[in-house]
């Protein structure tokens, strides 16, 4: 059994139906209103997107009117496909993909993870295909535990190789082609493969820009200016001036390269590429001089640099790619949610009257005006009337006949007032009754366990454990379930099972004594479950 420590947080595209949806028409001019703030964590650097224009920010700062966003480094996450039978119900795809992590992966079961995934397209075979995205609980609270302190709220958090998805959504690159992004930061090296349009492989190899400053000192024997080294490797590259750096930039080249190749051919044959359409090759220091014909000469990929246009302006001469792809990630996130991987754990809370709470108090508010109305109007127009009877009065006697006459109005008046008042009364009665039931059926809705689900589901775990249950007693929330089994070790294994699986649905659960039955050779027991 997995340890009972792990804790896994699963979301895929088979859920974006629960997504909230908005509304037609101008739903991207509103998303691209928004301001977004791009957070690289890894070289604390940050980015404000505000109206088509994006320009950096010294220190990162809660803005109540700007989302916030940051990605997760390949080399940080598990990224695999996993194959589920087409037959597995959608309630079960969860747990059939978390045992297939820890089954296939190699998932340490002692390990906290956070698991993610999406659908791939799959006509072929019986299975279905999935992207999983795996963290360790303990790296991902490493990763973001500056930003809390901070910010108050993070909108998004995704994986780095699904940026790239946007420049095919916002059509800045034709979908119908296999591309390939070689891209350098002073903390990864990532080579990530799209095919029309879609993730399909990434990898990330031991040739950050630190370590190939690093690998560069230990070719020459000495330490050099790292500022220095960086600008002569990107504005000069493999056709640098420089007769002391030329040698060893052309080793350097060879070994990365080296290991691009071997990944360029893996990907293809596991993949069934045939052909790479085009090579993009950039860095966060900005595009690296002749690497491409480098490219070119050795992989036989027709490559150019990393820079497109995203329709953003700056006035910083080079960009940071990723935080582009960032901001038009979130900018697409805002508009479709099921659209992006979200890892976030502290999202910003909705608008109060997008609520369930804000929803019932402004339901409750609204009833209690509408319930005030007939009174009140009805008491303001009996006010009036009696307005009416003293000014009468005053002229009793040259205008009886008229006092007379608005007398029998005002009887009139009366009843009538009489008749709407019962009729208030009844509208009363139904109002506080279809209250009754509403607030009944809210409940329910909230609070009510599906309990024959849980069953049912139970039933299912009886079954993979090989455990029969020849009667179950229940009562209000108590369930005691009689088991049967051949072994005693399946009773226990199955009881450990549920006990992790359940662990949020269960306020308790245990067996006083499992015996032998000496009549049939069979192991006995009366599982007690108390659910929450």
């Amino acid at each position: 059994m997995r340890g009972l420590k792990r804790k896994i947080a699963m979301k895929g595209k088979h859920n974006a139906k629960m997504a909230q949806e908005k509304g037609a028409g101008s739903k991207k001019e509103e998303a691209k209103s928004h301001k977004v703030v791009t957070i690289d964590n890894y070289n604390e650097r940050f980015y404000r997107y505000d109206s088509g224009s994006i320009a950096p920010i010294e220190k990162l700062s809660y803005s109540g009117n700007a989302l916030s966003a940051a990605f997760i480094a390949n080399r940080d996450m598990i990224i695999a496909p996993v194959e589920l039978s087409r037959g597995i119900p959608e309630e079960s795809i969860d747990g059939a993909l978390e045992d297939k992590a820890y089954e296939e992966l190699g998932l340490d079961p002692a390990v906290e993870y956070t698991i993610k995934y999406i659908e791939l397209h799959n006509e072929e075979g019986d299975n279905r295909l999935y992207q999983l995205f795996i963290i360790e609980e303990n790296k991902y609270q490493e990763l973001i535990s500056n930003l809390r302190e901070s910010i108050k709220y993070v909108d998004l958090i995704t994986p780095a190789p699904l940026l790239y998805k946007t420049l095919y959504e916002n059509e800045i690159l034709e979908s119908k082609s296999v591309h390939c992004f070689l891209y350098f930061t002073s903390y990864d090296a990532t080579i990530v493969f799209y095919k029309n349009g879609e993730y399909l492989y990434s990898k990330s190899f031991n040739y950050s820009l630190t370590h190939i400053y690093e690998r560069y000192c230990e070719l020459v024997g000495k330490t050099v200016d790292e500022k220095e080294f960086m600008q002569i490797f990107q504005k000069e590259g493999v056709k640098t001036s420089h007769l002391e750096y030329q040698q060893n930039f052309i080793k350097l080249f060879n070994e990365i390269f080296i290991t691009v190749n071997d990944i360029v051919i893996y990907t293809k044959r596991a993949y069934k590429i045939d052909v790479i359409d085009q090579m993009y090759i950039g860095s966060e220091i900005g595009p690296i001089s002749g690497v491409e014909e480098y490219a070119q000469n050795y992989l036989g990929l027709y490559a150019t640099p990393m820079v497109f246009d995203y329709k953003i302006s700056s006035s910083d001469w080079y960009v940071d790619q990723l935080h582009y792809m960032l901001a038009l990630t979130t900018l697409e996130y805002v508009e479709k949610q099921s659209d992006a991987i979200n890892f976030t754990k502290y999202p910003r809370p909705p608008v109060f009257y997008k609520r369930p709470s804000g929803q019932f108090t402004i339901t409750i508010a609204v009833a209690i005006l509408l319930a005030s109305a007939y009174p009140i109007y009805y008491l303001g127009y009996s006010y009036m009337n009696e307005m009416i009877i003293y000014k009468k009065r005053k002229d009793e006697i040259p205008l009886s006949k008229e006092v007379r006459k608005y007398k029998l109005i005002l009887s009139s008046k009366k009843r009538e007032i009489n008749e709407l008042g019962n009729v208030l009364s009844q509208r009363k009665n139904t109002y506080n009754s279809k209250e009754k039931t509403l607030v009944q059926v809210y409940r329910k809705k909230v609070f009510y366990r599906l309990q024959s689900n849980q069953l049912a589901s139970f039933s299912g775990d009886f079954e993979k454990y090989g455990v029969e249950v020849n009667r179950i007693v229940s009562e209000n929330s108590n369930y005691s379930f009689y088991l049967l089994a051949e072994e005693d070790q399946k009773i226990t294994s199955m009881i450990k099972g549920l006990s992790k699986k359940y662990d949020k649905e269960l306020k308790s659960i245990g067996i006083d004594d499992i015996y032998k039955d000496e009549n049939d050779s069979t192991y006995r027991g009366v599982l007690k479950v108390e659910l929450k």
